[in-house]
């Protein structure tokens, strides 16, 4: 009698305990079910949009190789409303702002830069938009604005293109020595190629020789 009156203390116990939780547990269980499906969907979501996109931006690049500027300007719209969140539409944006800029077209390409600088995708995207655009804002003579585009960016893996940019804002500033840091900077880095080199080697040559340097060589 005592052994069944314990088992009826332990079911009224489990009546009690559930009472008191099992509509936690309940909602709890189906949160979890619920943020499952919820992953599931947004990840079918995800990879749709990266098909999506990527078949996009393949008719795009085509457009761009038969030099087709209403169907670029077409593929390109779909891309930068439908898939703004892609990286592809910023890829695409860097390739039609350097179509643009060999017909020409500063503008409109300094337009798209500016874009694909907004809504890049992906970190690395942004630095080579921002580059880019330094660059092309450095030759129409908007030197403070390619400055504060750049100027406090630090990213290790851009670095030396940084710094060269920085280089050659400086040099056209009249500030040799920032210049002449700014380029040793860029050599210093592993990250450019043969022709880059050379070619960052030869605006730190034509720089001429540190004054102070030239000054302590012919002291000794």
């Amino acid at each position: 009698m005592a052994e069944q009156l314990t088992d009826d203390e332990q079911v009224e116990a489990l009546k009690k305990w559930w009472k008191e939780n099992g509509t936690a547990i309940i909602v709890g269980l189906v949160i979890g079910v619920a943020a499952i499906v919820g992953f599931w969907k947004w990840n079918q979501h995800v990879e749709t949009q990266a098909l999506g996109a990527s078949q996009q931006y393949d008719n795009f690049s085509l457009s761009i190789i038969e030099n087709k500027p209403d169907e670029i300007e077409k593929t390109f719209s779909v891309l930068k409303t439908e898939f703004v969140d892609t990286s592809y539409a910023a890829l695409a944006a860097l390739l039609y702002a350097s179509y643009e800029y060999d017909q020409k077209n500063e503008e409109k390409s300094l337009e798209l830069l500016r874009w694909a600088q907004q809504h890049p995708g992906h970190d690395a995207i942004l630095h080579v938009a921002q580059v880019r655009l330094a660059k092309l804002l450095l030759s129409q003579d908007k030197v403070d604005e390619a400055y504060s585009l750049i100027g406090k960016v630090k990213e290790t893996a851009f670095d030396a293109q940084y710094a060269e940019i920085k280089g050659d804002i400086y040099k056209k500033r009249g500030e040799h020595a920032e210049a002449r840091s700014s380029y040793q900077l860029a050599l210093a880095s592993n990250e450019l190629t043969g022709k880059q080199r050379e070619f960052v080697q030869m605006k730190l040559d034509d720089l001429g020789e540190d004054n102070a340097q030239a000054v302590q060589d012919a002291s000794q």
